[in-house]
């Protein structure tokens, strides 16, 4: 039997691997996935396609990745991890490929569509994982950590996107991150495990944290949903998706109708406009701290900035493009920094239920359900209207969670309330 230090440092090693790995997996993941966001301006151009279409395209993805977030998201706590994430990696990499040689619009949004199917079985399974390999205080760290994954990956993507659009042609967008990932996906089969091998190694530091929760019996679904109230806090997510994604998807755009930037000068704005959502992740996880990790008041507060940031965004005239695209920032960067919130520290809160996996997959669902209504949406308005219309669109959903999030405070301290009564 191994002794206690030699068990501590093999355990510590494989969170490190593990950590790693994930990391890189998301990270990458980004790349066949926001790419399209670059390449829309040049299809519109060169295929004729207007932007009714192509947003159809992305709303398709996310149509089929919400979906796919809950078939994968109740698999997740089933099926091994590492099965879902190999194939997720995998067939995404062969969509992109299948893009590149699309030879119709038709083709085209099937293969995107697909896209978001496997790309949902990413990650519920990689919180699953996180959630079994890391305790109590260790996971709020790796919560952090994860984050970084979208401003990385977007920064990565739309940066690596716009330089092969301008030098290769804009196939070659598609084509060089799947390569990457299937070579990722070779390491991940090699390296990656879904859990410890010797799960009593775990027990220690679990009791020496002083934060893990003891295991308890995973309740029925339809209890656990109503019992932490999940409908409500769906709904925040589809708000928050709806203005994420919303300005996500159309930046690119945005900047390069704008007429206002040289031909070579909008790759660095793509790559320095992720790196800013970074800080709105630091901020609301900052936020989150001193509300000493009570999670309503923090999206209460946020919530209350995006909605702000959004009316101001709204009184500006057209002419004041530098003021929109300051504001459009702050705004893309708020709602990027409580992705983190939604998807990692909410459903870790979860896991001495088993849920995790549940928990993530319905809140991705919602958040990309937000993200499909935006996708079309703002693309008929851009076909029909100036593009300062869609920001009437990010207004209205900032309102609603607000709203939501108001309602959600204060019904749960009623609850509280009422059972300091009752003790």
């Amino acid at each position: 039997m191994r002794d206690a230090g030699s068990a501590r440092t093999g355990r510590d090693s494989g969170q490190r691997r593990i950590l790693v790995l994930s990391w890189l997996t998301y990270c990458l993941a980004y790349m066949l996935r926001v790419n399209i966001n670059v390449v829309i301006p040049v299809l519109a151009q060169r295929f004729d396609y207007t932007y009714t279409q192509l947003g159809l395209v992305t709303s398709l993805y996310f149509v089929t990745y919400m979906t796919g977030q809950l078939i994968n998201g109740y698999l997740g706590d089933r099926v091994s991890s590492k099965l879902l994430i190999l194939i997720g990696l995998v067939g995404s990499a062969l969509c992109n490929l299948g893009v590149a040689l699309a030879p119709s619009f038709a083709v085209l949004a099937i293969c995107w569509a697909v896209n978001g199917l496997v790309q949902s079985m990413l990650w519920a399974p990689l919180m699953k994982t996180l959630s079994v390999w890391f305790y109590g205080y260790q996971l709020g760290r790796v919560s952090f950590i994860m984050s970084f994954t979208m401003i990385i990956g977007y920064a990565v993507s739309w940066g690596f996107s716009s330089v092969l659009v301008r030098q290769v042609g804009w196939a070659a967008a598609f084509v060089v991150p799947a390569v990457l990932v299937l070579v990722h996906a070779v390491v991940m089969a090699v390296m990656f495990i879904s859990k410890p091998r010797d799960t009593e190694d775990q027990a220690p530091d679990a009791n020496r944290s002083g934060t893990q929760t003891p295991a308890s019996e995973s309740p029925p679904i339809l209890a656990f949903i109503r019992m932490i109230r999940l409908p409500g806090l769906l709904l925040i997510a589809l708000t928050q998706g709806i203005i994420r994604e919303g300005i996500s998807v159309w930046f690119p755009t945005i900047i390069a109708s704008s007429g206002r930037f040289s031909s070579g000068s909008p790759w660095l704005i793509l790559v320095i406009v992720p790196l800013i959502n970074l800080l709105g992740v630091i901020f609301v996880r900052r936020v989150n701290q001193v509300m000493k990790n009570d999670t309503l008041r923090t999206l209460l507060l946020i919530f209350s900035l995006v909605t702000a940031s959004a009316l101001v965004l709204n009184l500006f005239q057209a002419e004041w493009f530098g003021m929109i695209l300051v504001v459009m920032i702050l705004l893309l960067s708020l709602t990027y920094g409580l992705t983190p919130v939604l998807t990692s520290v909410i459903p870790f809160q979860y896991a001495h239920f088993k849920r995790v996996s549940l928990t993530a997959g319905l809140i991705d669902f919602s958040i990309y359900l937000g993200a499909a209504i935006a996708g079309v949406v703002s693309g008929w308005i851009a076909d029909h209207y100036p593009w300062d219309r869609v920001m009437l669109l990010w207004l209205a959903a900032a309102v609603v969670g607000l709203c939501l999030a108001v309602w959600r405070y204060h019904v749960s301290k009623g609850d509280q309330r009422h059972e300091q009564v009752i003790r």
